[in-house]
């Protein structure tokens, strides 16, 4: 699976979590995708790189640390991540159309998702 492929199925995760108004937490979300939570570096970014440029709120800023309940330092997709997490809740989500890992791709080679 391509990191293109793993960052569509994180993104379906998300939007799950953001219907439901959960965060996630590393943990959790690589063993709902089924890699380990080392892994989930790059389709994060890559998602959050395709909400930076559709100006979409950071879904990434659900996945958090299980002790802090925040993302981890460095892994911030948000300057307030609380106000943040409180848009991606509100956001019409299934409205959208749904990304391709195609539409993932095309984000990464442009350079767009580092973390704030």
């Amino acid at each position: 699976m391509t990191r293109a492929d793993r960052a569509t199925q994180v993104w379906q995760a998300l939007l799950s979590a953001a219907h439901n108004r959960q965060t996630l937490t590393y943990s959790l979300l690589a063993e709902q995708i089924g890699i380990v939570a080392a892994e989930l570096a790059e389709p994060l970014v890559m998602v959050a790189g395709y909400c930076a440029v559709k100006q979409l709120p950071p879904l990434p800023v659900l996945v958090v640390q299980v002790d802090m309940g925040k993302p981890v330092t460095g892994m911030a997709w948000a300057s307030d991540p609380d106000f943040a997490r409180e848009a991606v809740y509100q956001h019409a989500w299934f409205r959208l159309k749904p990304p391709a890992s195609s539409d993932f791709a095309l984000v990464e080679s442009m350079g767009f998702g580092e973390p704030v």
